[in-house]
């Protein structure tokens, strides 16, 4: 499931006084509880690190002529390049800020993304 899906799901989920929902699509399923009593103090913590989108533009894979070879579940070293965002015949680099496991791809090649958002997660070794 992807970041902007999850994020439309939870702002939903937050507007109604459902407590508990289940989302199903194909192979995907997903299930969310919110605790909406004050007495709560839940905290929630990861340490999947994301990896922002360095402006605004088209996001490819890889620079025209070389190869992709980016999976989820491989290791990932600290200043890797993961892609490059085009802009106007510019290629801007995609960097790895840490070293780790790459989780989670959260963009299609050739799609227009913004400034800051999320790529990749990456979990840190």
């Amino acid at each position: 499931m992807d970041v902007k899906t999850l994020s439309r799901i939870t702002k939903w989920m937050e507007s109604t006084d459902l407590e508990e929902i289940t989302w199903k699509n194909g192979g995907e399923k997903i299930s969310l509880k919110v605790n909406n009593s004050p007495e709560s103090h839940s905290k929630f913590s990861s340490t999947i690190e994301p990896v922002a989108s360095p402006s605004i533009g088209i996001f490819r894979f890889a620079r025209p002529g070389k190869a992709h070879n980016l999976k989820e579940g491989m290791a990932v070293k600290k200043g890797a390049e993961l892609g490059v965002v085009e802009v106007a015949k510019d290629f801007r680099p995609v960097l790895s800020p840490i070293s780790g496991c790459l989780k989670i791809i959260s963009v299609e090649d050739g799609k227009i993304v913004e400034y800051g958002q999320p790529l990749f997660f990456i979990e840190p070794r």
